[in-house]
């Protein structure tokens, strides 16, 4: 496994309306491993299930950089993610303050000219490429599943026939077994990576984030501000958390 060079800017803010921040996020550069967790609303101990889940998955993760016989890249992620679930897990068995306390979690691994991540919740993984912008992962949540069943066309249509869009069908620190959804995409020159919370996907549409990558053309810093700010201006309903990343193929 070859890691990729990776410029990563991450912010994180407490938002408007909540007393506390249950994000954690993490950018390992040298690594090519960016983690972002959301630790899930109306939980006890939201900020210690996130913060658990990055710092396991990293755990899990970084001493497979220098063994002999790697493994492929995409096998990783998802045995990581499990091993989080089972932290969390044996941690509120083991302290019953922490009783109910859960997360998503979103994470890329950029190595080979591609980008492997996996997903557990409704955290996203966007690219922007040449001036547009994709989600890359598909959220786990019960107004999603809905629309993907057909019930309704877009997820604006469940959310005005009154779907509650905060509900989720899946996040760590729930059930003894987790499904996580893994994919792969290559690499391209120019591409840049935005791994967020639902602070920030609730607060700005699509569109506007994409104009505002447009806008920033590569900087960083100026581009993660940015989306962080409008979010807020936006209500800043719920913790905001972010990391922008440009890889190098």
């Amino acid at each position: 496994m070859k890691v990729m060079p990776i410029s990563a800017v991450t912010c994180t803010d407490t938002g408007r309306v909540r007393e506390i921040n249950e994000d954690s996020v993490a950018a390992l550069e040298a690594y090519g491993l960016v983690i972002l967790a959301d630790g899930m609303g109306g939980y006890n101990a939201g900020e210690v299930a996130s913060e658990l889940a990055v710092e396991t998955i990293t755990a899990n993760l970084l001493p497979l950089y220098t063994d002999d016989e790697m493994v492929p890249a995409a096998e990783l992620i998802g045995p990581a993610v499990e091993a989080a679930n089972e932290m969390i897990l044996d941690t509120m068995q083991a302290e019953p303050a922490y009783q109910g306390m859960a997360t998503t979690v979103v994470m890329a691994l950029f190595c080979d000219n591609r980008v492997h991540f996996g997903h557990v919740g409704d955290s996203r993984l966007y690219r922007f490429r040449r001036g547009e912008l994709e989600q890359l992962t598909r959220d786990h949540s019960m107004v999603q599943a809905l629309v993907d069943e057909g019930m309704f066309d877009t997820i604006q249509e469940a959310l005005d026939a009154g779907v509650k869009g905060n509900i989720l069908i899946r996040g760590l620190g729930i059930h003894d077994a987790v499904e996580v959804d893994v994919g792969v995409s290559r690499v391209e020159a120019g591409d840049l990576y935005l791994l967020c919370s639902d602070g920030l996907s609730n607060m700005v549409a699509d569109p506007e984030m994409r104009d505002i990558l447009r806008q920033a053309d590569g900087r960083l810093q100026e581009a993660a501000d940015r989306l962080l700010q409008m979010a807020l201006d936006n209500g800043g309903l719920d913790n905001v958390s972010l990391a922008l990343v440009n890889p190098q193929p």
